[in-house]
């Protein structure tokens, strides 16, 4: 029979669940969310388990969402709350950079939905708290019995180096580690899974279940990021721009910490999948003719219609379109939606310091999208590589359990067996000297308006 490994993705608004079989082909199963948090996530789980041949099944790997946090396995405080400002203004008075690097191998970023503020937040506002944890965790226990984690779902609090919380941080919190999961490495096998009678099914005991990641690390794994000097681009309802390094960046303004065996360093957009969702409507066509919109003089689009994380880090900011004339096209408009989304990465780029790169790897939903994947190659100037599984996570969730269960002897080899390359874009590379300088009034009309965003929420 041909044996299959199961990568379970635990995501936003749904369950994705990627059979990865030993001949090298895929099937996929999908379920969204109807029921509340977090039975809500368990129940959708088990309608695409009861589709599950177990015969076939020799393993599962593991990922979800972090940032959203379970207290004594009920209370859930999402990602997206907008909880922990005040409690992450506090960690970053009080401790340095250099603290922060002794303790959890990386600076400190300016996101509320880290461990550190968050954990704050709940021994704040929570009463007999007995445990606390992330999605993947809940999952993991349900189906074995053991509560484990990995450390990277929890950077920010684990030390990436000695694969432990930071002891200190832990005091300063008042938190035992008996209230946290256990850590154990990505990809060692946290136990086996118990026998549960699904509705025209059963899930056998026995299974190896493996530890796993959180979905962004699962997804780099699943895109095949393995090289220093890398460029990826995650796309989604935030996008995911950044670069394998062999060193963290202790001064940058974005992310910068341990990846597996080498250091990544990006930034987090947050309005990438809305303005996308937003320029689509306008869009007719998906096919640009850039010599065309060049001599139609489009406007220019700030694309933060939900706000901003990096590098402008202002949540009041919203979209605002500059150089209306009086013959601008609704397809105008559309590729000026499209064009801030790039010039919002490439925003990120410039704050990395334009690490050298040859490529730049993409990911996601976004990633069909051929007008935008050429804006990309042309403004970046380099080729755009789309990989051929959108589902990168539960893909990578299962190269997890793969190197464990030993299908594989490393990363690099299942890279090379199991990541794919879909499409290719290369840039032209005739319109630099207009992007460069299209892009230089973008960044200079944030900063003249910015001012007005407060004034703006405030009417």
């Amino acid at each position: 029979m041909n044996q299959c490994i199961l990568g379970i993705d635990l995501g936003t608004s749904s369950v994705k669940i990627v059979k990865k079989y030993r001949d090298g082909h895929i099937e996929k199963l999908k379920n969204t969310y109807v029921e509340p948090l977090p039975m809500g996530w368990w129940k959708s789980i088990l309608e695409l388990l009861e589709k599950i041949d177990w015969k076939e099944v020799v393993a599962i790997g593991l990922s979800s969402q972090v940032g959203t946090y379970l207290v004594n396995d009920e209370e859930v405080i999402s990602w997206n709350k907008g909880v922990g400002k005040e409690e992450l203004e506090w960690w970053k008075t009080n401790y340095s950079r250099d603290k922060f690097v002794e303790e959890i191998s990386m600076p400190h970023p300016d996101i509320i939905s880290y461990p550190l503020p968050r954990l704050k937040y709940i021994k704040k506002h929570f009463k007999n708290i007995q445990k606390i944890c992330q999605p993947k965790e809940y999952i993991l226990e349900k189906l074995t019995g053991e509560w484990v984690t990995d450390a990277y779902s929890w950077r920010g609090l684990a030390n990436l180096k000695t694969k432990k919380y930071s002891s200190f941080f832990m005091q300063k919190l008042s938190l035992e580690e008996e209230m946290l999961p256990v850590i154990k490495r990505f990809d060692e096998m946290a136990g086996y899974t118990k026998e549960l009678n699904l509705k025209n099914n059963v899930l056998p005991a026995g299974i190896p279940v493996y530890v796993g990641l959180n979905d962004y690390y699962a997804g780099l794994l699943g895109m095949g990021v393995n090289r220093i000097g890398q460029m990826f681009d995650v796309t989604g309802t935030s996008e995911h721009l950044g670069v394998l390094q062999r060193e963290i960046d202790i001064n940058t303004s974005l992310v910068s910490g341990p990846y597996i065996e080498h250091m990544v360093h990006y930034g987090v957009t947050a309005s990438s999948g809305p303005s996308i969702k937003y320029g689509l409507k306008l869009l007719r066509e998906q096919e640009l003719d850039l010599e065309k919109i060049k001599e139609e003089k489009p406007p220019i689009f700030l694309p933060y219609v939900k706000g901003e994380r990096a590098p402008v880090w202002n949540a009041d900011a919203r979209g605002v379109f500059f150089g209306i004339e009086e013959n601008c096209s609704m397809e105008q408009m559309a590729y000026s939606v499209m064009e801030g989304v790039v010039f919002s990465l490439y925003h990120i780029y410039e704050t990395m310091g334009k690490p050298n790169m040859d490529k730049i790897t993409i990911s996601g939903g976004a990633a069909a999208i051929e007008c935008l994947n050429l804006l990309k190659a042309e403004i970046f100037g380099v080729p755009v590589e789309v990989v051929e599984e959108s589902d990168v996570s539960a893909l990578g969730a299962a190269m997890t359990a793969a190197v464990g269960l030993e299908w594989c002897q490393d990363y690099e080899e299942i890279t090379k067996e199991w990541v794919k390359i879909n499409q290719r874009i290369v840039p032209i590379g005739n319109y630099q000297e207009w992007f460069k300088k299209r892009f230089e009034i973008y960044k200079e009309l944030y900063h003249r308006i910015e001012p007005m965003y407060e004034k703006w929420r405030e009417l």
